[in-house]
């Protein structure tokens, strides 16, 4: 699960990860302008029992995330992105990133949500298969994994759309909100994308 680091004022860091399109979608930086979106699905008691981060209860939550983990982010050109529709680019819908977890072992940490109105599209998948093969083309890494709550079947589900392998369940690996939780581990490796990407 990604550390929550916080950084300087998104508005005063000048690096944005590359934009990246897939059929139907648009992967681009966040912007100051995208809190009001962004609160409207961390504030969603549907969306947001797993993620490592707590509900937004106000827009000044969302701004302390982009000021803080964001800007953060960005301060180190992690590929870390908003989601939006190609139709309506401007409109965030949900968040996709890799993160180096850790850089110098060639590990990145797969990450995503997605507003409760764009549910049972094949958005993450389509999304987060996009991002993992920009992150393979453009990075040296040699191993993405996601790690997930056990009990959640949705995003379990989501990550074998994507094309990760499971490997297992780390037990009691984590306290979460006054829990332990168990973790499911799901990853692709560079040789195994390759081989996926070479048949016809």
């Amino acid at each position: 699960m990604q550390e929550l680091k916080t950084g300087g004022r998104l508005v005063d860091v000048v690096w944005r990860p590359p934009p990246i399109e897939s059929e139907r979608l648009l992967l681009r930086g966040r912007e100051p302008e995208d809190a009001e979106a962004i609160f409207r699905y961390a504030s969603d008691p549907d969306v947001t029992p797993y993620m490592a981060w707590e509900p937004s209860r106000s827009l000044a939550d969302v701004w302390d995330f982009l000021d803080g983990v964001t800007a953060h982010n960005y301060e180190q050109e992690e590929l870390d992105y908003a989601l939006a529709l190609r139709s309506a680019p401007e409109v965030l819908i949900g968040g996709v990133g890799v993160y180096w977890h850790p850089k110098q072992h060639r590990v990145m940490e797969l990450g995503y949500v997605l507003s409760k109105d764009h549910w049972g599209q094949g958005y993450v998948p389509e999304a987060a298969r996009a991002l993992i093969q920009y992150a393979f083309r453009t990075t040296p890494v040699a191993r993405i994994y996601a790690p997930i709550f056990a009990e959640n079947s949705k995003s379990r589900r989501a990550a074998e759309k994507i094309g990760l392998r499971f490997e297992g369940v780390l037990r009691s690996a984590v306290e979460f909100r006054g829990q332990r939780r168990d973790e499911a581990i799901y990853a692709i490796l560079r040789d195994e994308n390759e081989r996926s990407s070479e048949r016809p």
